[in-house]
């Protein structure tokens, strides 16, 4: 078995030596050519992980960072859409996908790590599924969670996989009826199991973000969501830190005014979201992100654009429960920017890659943040073509970055990492 094999190669990976405080990457390779799928990579504390990806219906899973050999190792995973993938520090987490039957479709999900099982059935059914996310904590539990739509219905839901009986709960819980399949339900939690799920509601009585509260020593989520804003919020992303606090940010866009970028801090002791605070204010706003570290550090980044402008990429750091003032500008030149993805390890270093448009063709470039962000780097090029999905995982001991080159069947995924 795929899951065997991936097992016994991760046992025989040697400890690695702390890395030095900057970065060297390997030189970038193709991992696999065809019709590409989604694609995720996660790091343990050590900086090994696994990189997981679809291609034309199949799944395929690499070992990764610091101590694997360095062949390319690709191991069948199954038949699949949809990868998602969460490790712990400790190396151990959950993989999970979508598989359609005859007649149905359902999500499957394998354990990683110590202990690994082959893939199970976590949820059936004949409507459709949205919005697939995982989360694990210290001792390998995980939650899921995803939209489900129906005839008549839109729901969020949730499932729990317990590392003790290494099994999933009797069914998965309704969390709540957005009325909309865009709601767009994020996951959050931290590694004492503490989490919680908020999407965008409206109905004729509420517009704006609702929150559902896990509380992990009773296994059990909260009985009503509550709401986190009251006004409309678009784009929304949710973190926590180990405490249980949390950031919520989103885009707030009122008809034929300036676009604002919000935020609400959740403080776990008093169990109550802030009122909403401004980050920023242009004439569009999009993409933004959202990473939190175990210890309460966390970065917001963004793009801006006033009118017919360039739009800009910016990044904005959260530190003792307070917003810093002021905010970095983190794309360069002014080529139009594509797509990006930021991450934050537990030491507090901060990386950034970003895929921009030139004249001849896409690139991808990185930039590391340890005592200020680095000059950028340019990691890859593909002249007269395009690049998509840039990923970046940290670990305090390692670092990778993926992303998908070309278009159609002649699709490939890129990887380079840390060594």
């Amino acid at each position: 078995m795929a899951l065997e094999r991936l097992k016994r190669l991760a046992q025989g990976f040697l400890p690695t030596p702390a890395q030095a405080a900057a970065i060297r990457w390997r030189t970038p390779a193709v991992v696999d050519r065809g019709r590409i799928g989604e694609a995720r990579v996660a790091l343990d504390r050590h900086g090994r992980g696994v990189l997981l990806w679809e291609n034309a219906g199949k799944l395929w899973t690499m070992p990764m960072g610091p101590g694997a050999s360095p062949a390319l190792m690709r191991l069948p995973f199954g038949d699949g859409t949809t990868p998602r993938l969460a490790l712990n520090p400790e190396g151990r987490g959950l993989a999970i996908w979508l598989a359609d039957g005859e007649d149905e479709r359902q999500i499957l999900g394998a354990v990683l790590g110590p202990g690994e099982s082959p893939g199970r059935s976590v949820f059936r059914t004949v409507g459709r599924i949205h919005q697939l996310q995982v989360a694990v904590d210290r001792r390998g539990n995980a939650l899921v969670a995803w939209v489900h739509e129906r005839v008549g219905q839109i729901e969020v839901m949730a499932h729990a996989f317990n590392t003790r009986g290494e099994a999933w709960d009797e069914a998965p819980v309704l969390l709540g009826l957005p009325g909309d399949p865009s709601a767009s339900p994020q996951l959050a939690a931290n590694r004492r199991e503490h989490a919680m799920v908020v999407w965008e509601a409206q109905n004729s009585v509420f517009e704006g973000l609702m929150a559902c509260h896990y509380w992990p020593a009773d296994r059990i989520w909260s009985d009503r969501p509550v709401p986190v804003v009251a006004h409309a919020a678009r784009h929304h992303q949710v973190a926590m830190d180990d405490s249980g606090n949390a950031l919520a940010l989103w885009v707030h866009a009122p008809y034929g005014q300036r676009s604002l970028l919000e935020a609400s801090f959740y403080e776990a002791l008093h169990g109550e979201w802030s009122e909403p605070v401004v980050l920023a204010s242009a004439h569009v706003m999009s993409s933004p992100r959202l990473v939190m570290n175990g210890d309460g550090e966390a970065l917001a980044a963004w793009s801006q654009r006033e009118n017919a402008g360039v739009s800009r990429l910016l990044v904005k750091a959260f530190k003792g429960r307070g917003w810093e003032p002021g905010a970095e500008c983190l794309d360069h030149g002014h080529e139009p920017v594509q797509d990006y993805a930021i991450d934050l390890a537990e030491d507090g270093r901060a990386g950034f890659v970003v895929v921009q448009r030139g004249a001849t063709g896409d690139q991808v470039s990185v930039r590391i943040r340890e005592d200020g962000w680095s000059l950028p780097r340019t990691m890859g090029s593909a002249p007269g073509s395009v690049c998509a999905a840039p990923r970046i995982a940290l670990s305090p001991q390692g670092a990778s970055l993926i992303w998908i080159q070309g278009e159609g069947d002649g699709r490939s995924l890129v990887l380079t990492d840390s060594h």
